[in-house]
């Protein structure tokens, strides 16, 4: 198959549409993705689908937003950059979708930026934390989570409180990773933390061992990771294996479940940079929210699926905003009219200066009962 026509993958909470070009007027309101459905970030991506669903099918449930109901196509990218870019061309031009949503990956998101911006449709809450798309004003992108930047000045923040003073990373080989050793590299020069080794991760996660082991040369007594999916799991693992110890710090876009379920006991003491609220327990109303829904699916809700219900919420209150008979233009007012969004326990601040709605970060480490501490 071509890029695009891949893999038009349903969701169970997904209603398709037919692949007539439509127009801003239609009744329902069509939202595009482009994302992970097959390959090693599938799982991730799964659990975002999973919590963004929860939300519109709860929204549909009560008859739409302003009487039109919610309907997304979704397509497999397996984080091609290119298929990125032909899939959301595809979207715009083909299937007529009125905004895109949750494009998830640093160089795919980027990949496609020049199609949004060509098209001038609104793209609301890409799954990255990319510099790229918060260093400077790009008036149809809408950025709900704080970006990796912030993450790991929170990260080297802390550890220099804790007196440590050498650091190594392990990072994605692709922009995603170099972005984030760029980031360490950054906050650990302000704090007079030494960077004592890097080493590039394949993304198919092929030569893992050598990685490791070129990085366990230099005894970081910390690494951060900038790694995404499977090969963050399989590089705890193949560090321990060499012999050498860390203390490891992972950013948000790892499946803490996921990273629990592959390493099992070895996943003690990793700790992980969170940028949405704590979804378990009953401290915040979208916790309990978020909680209720996953429990009627049977599901235990974690990070990534909190992720994607308030990305989907966020959405939903520029749709209510934009009006009766929304355009691309009108949603992208919608959002920067928020000004203030309280969900019941995260903010999201937009304006017609500002697309970066959050800047939120905490640390959360996995406990000796393998789960997921504040």
């Amino acid at each position: 198959m071509g890029a695009g026509a891949a893999a038009l993958v349903a969701a169970p909470w997904a209603r398709w549409a037919s692949s007539a070009p439509r127009t801003e007027a239609d009744a329902d309101i069509l939202i595009g993705q482009s994302c992970q459905l097959s390959g090693p970030l599938a799982p991730l991506t799964r659990e975002i689908q999973e919590g963004a669903g929860w939300c519109f099918e709860q929204v549909n449930a009560k008859g739409g937003v302003h009487g039109r109901k919610l309907r997304v196509v979704a397509l497999d990218d397996a984080y091609d950059p290119q298929r990125t870019a032909d899939n959301v061309r595809l979207l715009i031009e083909k299937h007529g979708v009125f905004a895109l949503f949750n494009l998830a990956g640093t160089p795919t998101t980027l990949a496609a930026l020049p199609v949004v911006r060509e098209h001038k449709v609104p793209l609301v809450a890409p799954f990255t934390g990319t510099d790229a798309l918060r260093s400077g004003f790009d008036r149809y992108v809408f950025n709900v989570r704080a970006g990796y930047a912030d993450e790991i000045e929170k990260i080297v923040q802390h550890l220099a409180v804790l007196g440590i003073d050498r650091v190594g990373v392990a990072y994605l080989d692709n922009a995603f990773g170099t972005g984030g050793l760029d980031a360490v590299k950054g906050a650990a020069a302000r704090r007079g933390v030494a960077l004592a080794a890097a080493t590039p991760l394949a993304v198919d996660g092929s030569g893992l061992r050598a990685s490791a082991q070129d990085l366990a040369r230099a005894r970081p007594p910390v690494i951060v990771l900038a790694t995404a999916g499977k090969v963050t799991s399989d590089f705890i693992a193949a560090y321990s294996s060499s012999g050498a110890s860390a203390q490891f710090y992972a950013l948000s876009v790892v499946s803490s479940q996921q990273l629990i379920q592959a390493l099992g006991d070895r996943s003690k003491g990793v700790a992980i940079a969170q940028v949405m609220p704590y979804p378990w327990g009953s401290a915040t109303r979208l916790a309990r929210e978020l909680s209720d829904l996953a429990g009627r699916k049977g599901v235990e809700a974690g990070y990534n699926h909190m992720e994607g219900f308030v990305s989907a919420r966020v959405l939903v209150e520029g749709l209510q905003q934009a009006g009766p008979s929304p355009t691309r233009e009108s949603l992208v007012r919608g959002l920067e009219g928020l000004r203030e969004l309280d969900l019941g326990g995260y903010v999201v601040r937009f304006s017609d200066r500002n697309h970066n709605g959050s800047s939120h970060v905490e640390l959360t480490i996995v406990g000796a009962s393998k789960r997921v501490l504040r």
